[in-house]
């Protein structure tokens, strides 16, 4: 009966566990669009990428994004609850640091004006998870290109959601 007792409670705790470490893209997905209608307001056109899916703790990803001189870009990394810190790192093409965002947070974003046309590399990282964690990541952009002239990047870390 002891046994029995111990087993049933072991048995009660994994299935507490199993339900808590569930990743949930569509929370992911929810939480990214929240914190994209402050951008929306300030006249970012937002759009969603094909970069979402499920990582553990210390994993990341990275992406690629084509920018444009002169316009302003955003980017924003949803989660869900199973997220416990996520970092967005964004590099220009020859592996110079832009702009990163390590609060320790499980909401990450970051803001900049491209100084060149090319891409970005942008490397989403799961710091801490419990268990698998989903992420969405938008991108936003504004501004007009400009064709020549000095630009030089300014940039915003640790954007905050509505």
């Amino acid at each position: 009966m002891k046994h029995r007792v111990k087993s049933l409670i072991v048995g009660a705790l994994m299935l507490a566990s199993t339900t808590a470490l569930k990743a949930d893209p569509r929370e992911a997905e929810d939480v990214a669009y929240r914190m994209a209608t402050s951008y929306v307001a300030k006249g970012f056109s937002m759009a969603p990428t094909d970069h979402s899916g499920v990582l553990g703790g210390g994993q990341a990803v990275r992406f690629l994004i084509p920018v444009t001189k002169g316009l302003d870009y955003v980017f924003l990394s949803g989660a869900d609850r199973s997220a416990l810190d996520v970092d967005v790192y964004v590099y220009d093409e020859v592996g110079n640091l832009i702009l990163d965002d390590r609060r320790g947070s499980k909401l990450a974003g970051v803001q900049f004006r491209a100084a060149y046309n090319g891409t970005a590399m942008v490397y989403l990282h799961m710091a801490r998870a419990n268990g698998l964690a989903s992420y969405y990541v938008l991108v936003g952009r504004r501004g007009v290109a400009k064709d020549s002239g000095p630009a030089a990047v300014t940039g915003e870390a640790g954007v905050q959601p509505n």
